[in-house]
């Protein structure tokens, strides 16, 4: 049972989480995400597709290419449920496969030690955590990419494992 401290913080947090959510939304937030997006470099660009992507799923962004010694995530994201570790692979074509076949287990053992690294410092160890992949194909940087979005893409591995 849930003290009345408890309920309350658990309330507010919710109401907080809503609240940026609802402004993280609005129209010209969504438009800075996109401005210039054509002029960048392919790899930036797709993390941004991605992030108004999940922001449009009802993700929480919680951090964008966060690094340690171990690496950098390119995305941190929440769904009020899980914490969500997101790779993002952008390609102008599928000539070599799809992006997300570029997250090899090298690629997923230190994406679990930033992760294990990001949880330990932030006191979420405990919290539920997800590995997820966005692939993004964008041939046309004038158009719309082909978003494709892996949950649970992966277990954590290595020595870091969190389950």
């Amino acid at each position: 049972m849930w003290s009345k401290a408890s309920q309350l913080k658990h309330s507010l947090t919710l109401a907080l989480r809503r609240i940026f959510f609802c402004i993280s939304l609005s129209a010209p937030v969504l438009q800075l995400i996109d401005r210039n997006r054509s002029g960048m470099e392919l790899g930036p660009r797709g993390e941004l597709a991605a992030e108004r992507f999940l922001l449009k799923q009802g993700y929480w962004i919680i951090g964008r290419g966060v690094g340690e010694k171990t690496g950098e995530i390119d995305l941190i994201a929440s769904d009020a449920r899980d914490l969500i570790f997101v790779e993002v692979k952008s390609r102008s074509s599928d000539a070599a496969g799809d992006p997300s076949e570029a997250v090899d287990a090298e690629k997923q053992r230190h994406i679990c030690q930033t992760a294990r690294l990001f949880a330990v410092r932030n006191g979420v160890e405990d919290s539920p955590l997800r590995f997820d992949v966005i692939s993004i194909l964008w041939p046309n940087p004038q158009k719309q990419p082909a978003i494709t979005h892996y949950r649970n893409a992966f277990e954590a591995i290595g020595d870091f494992q969190m389950f």
